[in-house]
């Protein structure tokens, strides 16, 4: 232990050296040169939080220059100086290096990178937060770390020199107050490290968690992004032991928690059940019929939470599996003046509940207007108490904002804010991104128009699929609001593939956003789960053994041609768009070639297969129709061998740390999908071979008169 403590005052001392011989020579601030360089100071007393982004920097500087350095608390000469002005240590520690705290004081994460001569290097933050995304910002700016790396695979470029001249960098305070991420219908995630544990919920999508070193690529992407919100799962539930850990996680992080939606104060229909299950008791998942047994519920679980000190909590009423409340209910009211009095009576309990167990301080709640919630907004049938955030949400299936957003008048003193999807469960995208960035930039242009800043969640799924929309709106949030999709795209690309190829490699992603189908409602796309819901109402109309329509009315073969249609289109469209970015792939140099491949290749040719599937399922189920059962069989065929291709294909996104990324394909299930198609084909071909030994109508009759 004497050893390495002389060891490191030597290094100290041949560092100062250095920094002096440097500051004589106007070269700068000494971060690394030949071996030696910088260590990391943190005031004494930084939180839990800023501990670990400086152990993350700490890494960041061996992965780049080779050198590990310390993790210090004394501010020696020629270190990296990190302190929060809330802490008195850490005020005292920056002030000494000549950087006033009055520049941070009172801001909401604000931060300063600055070096003041060559010894000292200061990174400062006005809160918590600040100080972590200063942080970042420092590895990414003067180190080149990729703030999206864990999602990528690339590592950083190594150098040996890193010295930095006249740093002098002011965040700024963030365009929205929150900005998070909701892992919603999270199976890709959760099935690529599985976790030993169970969780207490009792639901085939979700009866497993996120790994513990899962959870913190996501924690420390989010906040490599400037973000400080997450909602970190579906149906997180504080009476079990496993996502307590999850929410103890995330706030160590040093981000604000939020619930799902479907889980106003952390209690979805699921957690109803098991609360009065541990009582036994049973009682139907309805308001209506037992608000009194809902209100112990809401009272319990606000309680549980309330233990966290960094909670954006959700008001809001829905029934079981993200449906309205109705939909579960047998004592619900059926018009929407009577359902809309029904919730807004719910989230005034709720309001209640939360400011009683947070005793009279101000948290922070919202009200999500999803689904239902919007169109009963659209109707002015909803009221929200004073102080709660009213969240306006996008369609699903669009990714547009919905008509309250656009209609509705707002109240005077109300704050708003947005949720939004990159990933979206049913019409997609899924397992390939859809959403361009002009339509995001577009949105959120008319979302901070309207000064809707207050929060922005966004849906990001199993993150993978979306990284550069997860990233877009990140920047966006952070202060980006003459976001340019365009140059942004450009810039991103040049990033992540090198500058002699961006434009080009910019025009392959521009061809892939262009070439999706328009969709049935406006501003709709065709992107992969329309294919797969199309593709698998084939599947299970062809399937049924007792009312499959055996001749086919003109509306199913309406609807097959529509399928076949759009599907076709959207095959070749993506088959188009493979081909074109696999030439282009062959100029970006490796590794980030493989990423290129696993970002665009693998999801042209994921849509092309399903396009190419649905398509071959429609004809297939048109030749049955017209009794054509042998070209019906060999619909189905070409269909399997679609999608064997996307699952065959696919794998090549699966290498080294994706190993088993698709294993959680849960949802969209396409292996499952695979098997029923083999199946249809086999059921159709054994039916044709049938239909060949059958003799033709009158055959028996000949040669008897």
């Amino acid at each position: 232990m004497r050893t390495d403590f002389g060891l490191r005052v030597w290094l100290t001392g041949v560092t100062w050296v250095l920094c002096v011989w440097a500051a004589q020579a106007g070269a700068g601030f000494v971060v690394a040169d030949g071996g030696l360089g910088a260590d990391i100071c943190v005031a004494p007393g930084e939180c839990e939080a800023v501990l670990a982004a400086a152990r993350d920097l700490q890494r960041d500087m061996e992965s780049v220059t080779g050198r590990r350095p310390a993790i210090v608390g004394d501010a020696l000469p020629g270190s990296v100086r990190i302190g929060t002005i809330t802490n008195p240590a850490g005020r005292a520690l920056i002030g000494s290096a000549g950087v006033p705290a009055s520049e941070l004081d009172g801001k909401w994460e604000n931060y300063i990178l600055r070096s003041t001569d060559s010894s000292a290097l200061v990174i400062a933050g006005s809160d918590e937060r600040g100080t972590i995304f200063g942080i970042y910002d420092f590895a990414a700016r003067c180190l080149g770390i990729d703030p999206i790396a864990n999602w990528t695979g690339l590592p950083p470029a190594r150098k040996e020199r890193v010295i930095l001249t006249a740093l002098d960098v002011a965040s700024g305070t963030p365009k929205f107050h929150f900005r998070g991420w909701f892992l919603n219908d999270e199976d890709l995630i959760t099935g690529w490290h599985l976790a030993p544990e169970r969780r207490r919920l009792v639901h085939y999508y979700f009866h497993l968690p996120i790994a513990d070193e899962v959870y913190e690529k996501v924690f420390e992407t989010a906040l490599r992004l400037r973000c400080n919100a997450i909602i970190p799962g579906s149906y997180i539930d504080l009476e079990s032991a496993v996502d307590r850990k999850i929410v103890a996680a995330a706030q160590r992080r040093g981000l604000f928690v939020s619930q799902h939606h479907t889980q106003p104060l952390g209690v979805s229909a699921f957690a109803f059940r098991n609360y009065w299950h541990d009582r036994g008791k049973a009682f139907e998942f309805s308001y209506t019929a037992h608000a009194a047994e809902m209100e112990e519920v809401w009272a319990h679980y606000a309680a549980l939470w309330a233990r966290y000190p960094k909670v954006i909590w959700q008001l809001g009423l829905r029934g079981t599996s993200d449906r309205p409340f109705w939909a579960a209910d047998s004592k619900a009211p059926s018009s929407d003046a009577e359902r809309g009095a029904v919730i807004s009576r719910a989230i005034q309990k709720q309001w209640d509940i939360v400011r009683e167990v947070t005793h009279g301080e101000r948290p922070s709640a919202t009200a999500t207007l999803w689904a239902e919630g919007s169109s009963l907004h659209q109707k002015r049938a909803l009221t929200f108490p004073e102080g709660v955030v009213v969240v306006f949400a996008d369609e699903g299936s669009s990714q547009e904002m919905q008509r309250d957003f656009q209609e509705i008048p707002r109240e005077q003193g109300r704050q708003y804010g947005v949720y939004y999807h990159a990933a979206f469960w049913g019409a997609g995208p899924r397992l390939a991104q859809g959403v361009a960035l002009e339509k995001i930039a577009r949105n959120y242009a008319s979302i901070v128009s309207k000064g809707h800043t207050h929060l922005s969640i966004l849906n990001v799924g199993s993150i993978r699929e979306v990284v550069l929309q997860s990233e877009a709106v990140a920047d966006l949030t952070w202060g980006d609001v003459e976001f340019d999709p365009d140059r942004y795209l450009r810039r991103w690309c040049a990033r992540e593939f090198g500058e002699e190829v961006a434009e080009e490699v910019a025009r392959q992603y521009g061809r892939y956003f262009a070439a999706f189908v328009p969709g049935s409602k406006p501003g709709s796309l065709v992107l992969d789960g329309v294919l797969r819901f199309a593709g698998k109402d084939i599947l299970s109309m062809a399937l049924d053994r007792d009312n499959f329509p055996a001749g086919g009315s003109p509306e199913l073969i309406s609807k097959m041609e529509r399928i076949a249609e759009s599907a076709g289109k959207s095959a070749a469209a993506f088959r188009d768009v493979a081909e074109g970015a696999r030439a282009i792939a062959l100029r970006i140099p490796q590794p980030q070639r493989q990423f290129f491949s696993d970002n665009l290749i693998v999801q042209a040719e994921t849509m092309s297969g399903l396009g190419q599937w649905a398509l071959e399922l429609s004809r297939g189920m048109q030749a049955f129709f017209r009794l054509e059962v042998g070209d019906a069989a060999s619909g189905a065929e070409r269909a399997a061998s679609a999608l064997g291709h996307v699952l065959e294909f696919r794998k090549q996104a699966e290498w080294g740390p994706w190993e088993n990324w698709y294993r959680g394909d849960w949802r969209m299930n396409l292996p499952a999908l695979h098997e029923d198609t083999l199946r249809l084909a086999k059921k159709w071909a054994e039916l044709a071979k049938l239909e060949k030994r059958i003799p033709e109508c009158g055959d028996t009759d000949r040669g008897e008169k």
